[in-house]
C-alpha cells in the first residue's frame, strides 16, 4: 500500500490518494482536486472509489471536478451525515454562510450545482480499509483503518496533538468516546488526518492532552 498525501485549498484539506499497483482509492475530496486528479493521470491510476471521512465543505467539494473525469466513481460516505449533502446541500450551505461566507461566494456557490448526487453508504469494511465509526465532529465521521498495514485515516477526529472541532453540529462526548476506540488501536500504527501533519497512535496517547482518558 502506497499513500500519497495532498494538502488542498484554504483550509489545508488532507486528501489521500491510496494505491497498489495501477488500483486506487481517494480518501476526502478538497477543493480544487486537479493536482490530485493530474497525479491519478500521470501514474496511470485507476479510482475505484472516493472514501469520505465525512460531509464538511472541506472535504467534499473536489466530488464534482472527479465525477466530470470518473462518471460512475462511487461515493462512500457515513449514512448521520447524509443530511449534510441532502436536497440540493442546503444544510452545507446553511452552514457555510455562518462559518465562511466568502468561501461560500467565491468558491462553493458555483460549484453546488455539480456536485453528485448519488452516494453508498459504509458497511463495515471499506475495500482493505475496516470502517471505524468515530462520531463526535460530526454524527456520520468515520475513520478508515488497515490492520495489515498500521495505517488509519482518521478525517477531522484525530489530528496531531489535537482533535476535531465540535461546535459545527458535533458532540463532545461522543468525540471523546471515538479518541477512546482510536486509543485502543496498536501503538504503531499511523495516523493519517483530515488536516495537518501524519503522526501515530502511540505518540497521541502519550502527549495529545484530548487522549488523557
Amino acid at each position: 500500500m502506497t499513500i500519497q498525501p495532498f494538502q488542498i485549498g484554504p483550509y489545508g484539506t488532507d486528501c489521500y490518494v491510496v494505491y497498489e499497483g495501477n488500483r486506487c482509492v481517494l480518501i476526502d475530496a478538497p477543493f480544487p482536486l486537479a493536482k490530485v486528479l493530474s497525479f491519478i493521470n500521470d501514474n496511470d491510476l485507476y479510482p475505484e472509489a472516493i472514501y469520505l471521512t465525512h460531509g464538511h465543505f472541506d472535504h467534499i467539494f473536489g466530488l464534482a471536478e472527479a465525477r466530470r473525469i470518473y462518471k460512475n466513481l462511487p461515493i462512500f460516505i457515513g449514512k448521520e451525515d447524509l443530511p449534510l449533502i441532502e436536497n440540493g446541500y442546503v444544510n452545507t450551505i446553511e452552514l457555510l454562510k455562518g462559518v465562511d461566507p466568502l468561501f461560500l461566494s467565491r468558491y462553493a456557490s458555483p460549484i453546488i450545482g455539480d456536485m453528485p448526487s448519488d452516494f453508498s453508504i459504509y458497511g463495515e469494511n471499506a475495500g482493505s480499509f475496516r470502517v471505524i465509526k468515530t462520531p463526535g465532529h460530526t454524527d456520520g465521521s468515520v475513520s478508515l483503518y488497515s490492520e495489515e498495514h498500521k495505517v488509519v485515516f482518521t478525517g477531522d477526529t484525530l489530528f496531531y496533538m489535537s482533535a476535531g472541532r465540535t461546535d459545527l453540529g458535533g458532540n463532545q462526548e461522543k468525540l471523546f468516546s471515538s479518541l477512546r476506540k482510536l486509543a485502543s488501536l496498536d501503538p504503531e500504527t499511523k495516523v493519517f488526518p483530515g488536516h495537518g501533519a501524519m503522526t501515530a497512535i502511540g505518540t497521541e496517547t502519550a502527549l495529545n492532552p484530548y487522549m488523557k482518558f
